[in-house]
């Protein structure tokens, strides 16, 4: 029987949606983006992470009545981290009750 190339026993991180407080998310997005700026009215944060540590945020902010938008949205470029902070932002909006949104 053959060995296995030593790439494929490389152990494979699971990318998963953390909740994190908007404190957090801002210090996260202020280190890893130069023109962040924090949202008027934030209602929460979201970030993605591994064993590693954080990989992403995401922050969301009221425009007008019934109107939020995704804030400000960064991920370090892990695979798949984009689209689970978009699904994420996009059920937590639903389930607060956001008629409309902006993302």
């Amino acid at each position: 029987m053959e060995a296995m190339p030593q790439m494929l026993l490389r152990r494979v991180q699971i990318m998963r949606v953390v909740d994190l407080s908007l404190k957090v998310a801002e210090e996260y997005l202020e280190n890893h983006q130069r023109h962040y700026k924090a949202p008027v009215e934030a209602i929460c944060a979201i970030g993605v992470g591994d064993e590693d540590g954080l990989h992403g945020a995401a922050i969301l902010g009221r425009r007008e009545a019934g109107v939020a938008e995704l804030a400000h949205i960064y991920v370090d470029g892990v695979s798949q981290g984009y689209s689970l902070l978009y699904g994420a932002c996009w059920r937590a909006l639903k389930a607060l009750g956001y008629t409309q949104v902006v993302l």
